[in-house]
């Protein structure tokens, strides 16, 4: 596989995020408020932006797409001891918005999903060239 493939997936990666942000945007940062507050908005603003100027997934992406999606899952904020108690132990289960919130999760997850599979499918197809290169 040539650099070129791989620098293709990483673009595609770093393009279907960027387009999921952006089809998303309001209800992610009205989200991230919700479960996070004020903190959690401005991550989520900037993992936006960051995605917008980038040309490849970085770690720093990476990382803030997982805690958005941990975010999500109420995987942040659920400790009581944390600074997103508060906002997490205010939203009520019956809120309107808890469906909106779950649809976000899910979808983040495909996301995360399909990046992951971009990411090992090139380091598998990379792998194998330098076996055969080595032989």
């Amino acid at each position: 596989m040539s650099p070129t493939s791989n620098a293709a997936r990483s673009k595609a990666a770093m393009r279907a995020a960027e387009g999921f942000v952006t089809r998303n945007y309001q209800d992610l940062v009205h989200g991230a408020g919700l479960l996070g507050g004020v903190g959690a908005q401005c991550r989520c603003v900037s993992l936006t932006a960051r995605l917008r100027r980038a040309n490849r997934m970085d770690c720093y992406c990476w990382r803030e797409l997982r805690w958005l999606h941990d975010l999500f899952c109420l995987q942040v904020g659920s400790d009581p001891d944390s600074t997103d108690a508060p906002y997490f132990c205010d939203l009520s289960p019956d809120d309107p918005a808890v469906n909106g919130l779950c649809l976000l999760a899910d979808a983040l997850g495909d996301l995360l999903a399909e990046i992951e599979r971009e990411h090992t499918q090139t380091v598998s197809e990379h792998t194998d060239d330098a076996g055969r290169d080595a032989a």
